[in-house]
């Protein structure tokens, strides 16, 4: 009980993203990407949450930023490089295609490992991000999954919204994003208008889920929406990882 009564508010809401992460690979072992996809998106919100409850009630210790690399380790290096995985290697034994699957879910758990332990040495202090941040990696290849990828989960096909399976295009961005990660490209930090632009992007990525409750039954309606939501998510996103370091150089410029 004594190491549990120095668990801060904010530590609760760091071990809910690592234990959603969690749940999420083991529904993805089941084949039930689109749930794990939902839970990994949660975890996203309880990373963004954390930070501020921290901030807002104070900590206990000074580990929340160990704490927080390893729950970040499980949600957005672990479960997307297995989700791609689990998506696009196909049954067969070894074949070109499912080495570059391989490669892609290998390129995307190592280099986000290696951001992760980056940040956690130093570069929390830094004004600004060196490399591409994972979890905003973790966002944009879950919403290339659900975009893009596979519909051949354990879920009932009308919770599919996929335009349709294209998995060169997921891995190029798998492949890209690993590079990203792993460079010295300045990224801004989510403050102000950024971070509500983020907490947007993971809304709209969060809705489809939540409309599936209501509106799952009119399949026409719900694809609509889903695909609009995800599609909106997506661009958001994809603003950040091209503009983002073009927006921090211009700050740089102006300080």
């Amino acid at each position: 009980m004594a190491a549990w009564s120095n668990v801060s508010f904010g530590d609760l809401f760091t071990l809910a993203n690592g234990v959603l992460g969690f749940i999420a690979i083991t529904y993805i072992l089941d084949d039930r990407f689109l749930i794990a996809t939902s839970l990994l998106f949660l975890s996203m919100l309880m990373d963004g949450l954390d930070g501020y409850i921290a901030r807002r009630y104070g900590s206990k210790h000074s580990r929340g930023q160990v704490l927080d690399s390893i729950s970040d380790s499980i949600s957005f290096a672990f479960a997307p490089a297995l989700l791609v995985y689990a998506e696009f290697n196909e049954a067969g034994g070894i074949t070109l295609g499912n080495a570059a699957v391989l490669a892609c879910a290998v390129a995307i758990l190592a280099t986000g490992l290696f951001r992760l332990a980056r940040f956690s040495a130093g570069g929390y202090q830094l004004p600004h991000f060196i490399g591409m941040p994972a979890p905003a990696a973790a966002l944009l290849l879950l919403l290339l999954c659900l975009m893009f990828g596979a519909t051949g989960g354990a879920e009932p096909d009308k919770y599919y919204f996929t335009l349709e399976s294209v998995e060169w295009l997921v891995l190029s961005f798998g492949f890209l994003t690993s590079f990203l990660m792993a460079s010295e490209i300045p990224y801004p930090k989510m403050q102000g208008k950024l971070a509500v632009a983020t907490g947007g992007a993971i809304l709209l990525a969060i809705a489809p889920s939540i409309a599936g409750l209501v509106i799952v039954g009119d399949q026409s309606l719900y694809t609509a929406f889903s695909r609009t939501a995800t599609g909106v998510a997506l661009a958001l996103t994809l603003v950040y990882v091209f503009a983002g370091p073009v927006y921090e150089k211009l700050k740089r410029g102006k300080s």
